[in-house]
């Protein structure tokens, strides 16, 4: 088994990803979507997750997505990951470069970097499971529509935590 510095490499990746990742979590900033319309969110995402080498499983209302990381022996534990895409039904009141361009909505309750987060260890995790560094298997789930009902039943329905072991939320 080859030895993995996943510290390093993490180091490594952040800083040859920084620029992305700040650019990809202003755009999302700048283009806020409330729940269920998070259409554009979703396409950007998943996007980004398969250019990694990630398949990804857009959930049946057409957003929010559910994608797994490594493959792991049946008997390995599954750990998911999960963090909010939608926004608030709020005016921006923020005057910065990245202000939201949709009127009425806000990434006012961090979202978007939430999802900026999940989205730079998706593709952190793609690449350490490509290496033989990840042991195991890690569900990535990106909830919509957290700010009103039902979202978190959606990704239930589409069995998002089926054969899960631990889940892990970034709010």
């Amino acid at each position: 088994m080859v030895e993995h510095d996943l510290g390093g490499e993490l180091d490594a990746f952040l800083t040859g990803h920084e620029s992305e990742l700040i650019e990809f979590r202003r755009d999302l900033h700048a283009h806020p979507e409330v729940g269920y319309a998070e259409y554009r969110t979703t396409s950007k995402i998943a996007a980004r997750l398969e250019d990694a080498g990630l398949r990804t499983s857009i959930l049946p209302k057409g957003t929010g997505i559910i994608a797994d990381v490594g493959g792991g022996r049946d008997e390995d534990p599954v750990v998911a990951l999960r963090a909010d895409i939608d926004a608030l039904p709020i005016v921006d009141e923020k005057y910065v470069s990245y202000r939201s361009v949709n009127p009425g909505a806000c990434h006012a309750c961090g979202h978007d970097v939430h999802t900026t987060i999940m989205l730079g260890t998706g593709m952190f995790l793609a690449k350490a499971a490509a290496s033989g560094a990840l042991p195991g298997k890690v569900r990535m789930i990106f909830q919509p529509a957290e700010e009103v009902p039902g979202g978190a039943l959606d990704v239930l329905a589409a069995g998002g935590i089926s054969g899960v072991d631990r889940v892990f939320a970034l709010h």
